[in-house]
């Protein structure tokens, strides 16, 4: 692909109540479409938004595709957003995320020049008033060094070996279309999509010099339920065990202490164990979530809905 005739592309995103993070991103959008050398569109899937959401993508051309907030799930977003795309590359972006450089498009599209890429996504850089704990999160899950992932049947399919992430990717329409997300998984269907494209045969790729902003201030209950909803979704997707899983906890938390320390953040070293108690009791308790009565998955999980819905056994 030559930059003076790319592809055409869809940057679709799912959206509910986000008109506080559009108002931000999409003059960004509507930039790097106008400026791209080939045809670039914004499709949305709105579940349900009373806040203006809906308002302000149509004020920036974007397509809009409504369902009720009962329908929604990330998987079911995603999939209906493609099926309504009509371009050959589909470019999954989250409401809260801002790109990085006027020629961030460009960038994201020729990540797929190698055919035998199926699938990309890129650095999340903290936002600049995200707490240190936070910092470190995205420095250790995102780092500055690209990573290219590749299969081999013989391998177990850990999570380390498929990491993906659609808080800003890119793929092929057809590849999503062939290996459509989970609709009933509570989240990570950009996991268990890349291992597909993984046992597929195509490599992924994460390339750390394109980059968004996106970060997250959790409370400790938020980032407990998001770590149950997290380790409760994977169960079916990665191989990790829990002793590896444990091994990896160790690790993240020995790198998050040193980081603490090199930065000069010496009262977050205090916090790190109330942190790490609601962060690491999350993914336990969402690895047994089945075992517990459906009221208390309810209450720990952030998408408690997801827990009444039919296709979630009680």
């Amino acid at each position: 692909m030559t930059t003076q005739n790319l592809p055409d592309v869809t940057i679709l995103m799912p959206t509910y109540k986000a008109h506080r993070w559009l108002v931000d991103l999409l003059p960004i959008l509507r930039q790097q479409c106008d400026t791209y050398p080939g045809h670039a569109e914004i499709l949305v899937v709105d579940s349900g938004s009373n806040d203006g959401t809906v308002d302000v993508l149509k004020a920036y051309g974007a397509t809009v595709v409504e369902i009720p907030h009962a329908h929604f799930s990330h998987g079911y977003a995603r999939n209906l957003g493609v099926r309504h795309a009509k371009t050959d590359l589909i470019l999954f972006m989250s409401a809260d995320a801002l790109p990085v450089g006027d020629d961030w498009l460009v960038k994201m599209v020729h990540l797929l020049d190698d055919p035998k890429i199926g699938a990309a996504h890129i650095r999340q850089l903290p936002r600049p008033n995200a707490t240190p704990l936070e910092v470190f999160f995205n420095y250790e899950m995102y780092p500055g060094v690209d990573k290219r992932f590749t299969w081999k049947p013989t391998e177990r399919m850990t999570l380390d070996k498929m990491f993906f992430s659609n808080v800003c990717s890119i793929t092929y329409r057809d590849l999503a279309l062939k290996y459509p997300f989970p609709e009933n998984l509570i989240m990570s269907e950009d996991q268990i999509f890349a291992k597909l494209v993984l046992q597929a045969g195509y490599d992924t790729l994460y390339n750390s010099t394109v980059a968004v902003i996106h970060s997250h201030n959790y409370s400790l209950k938020a980032l407990f339920r998001r770590n149950f909803d997290s380790a409760y979704s994977l169960l079916d997707i990665s191989a990790d065990t829990i002793g590896s899983s444990a091994v990896d906890g160790i690790r993240f938390i020995t790198h998050e202490i040193a980081f603490l320390v090199k930065s000069g953040h010496w009262l977050w070293l205090a916090y790190v164990p109330i942190y790490e108690i609601a962060r690491i009791s999350g993914r336990i308790f969402g690895h047994f979530a089945m075992h517990l009565p459906l009221k208390t998955r309810v209450m720990f999980s952030y998408y408690s809905n997801y827990w009444t819905r039919s296709t979630v056994s009680s």
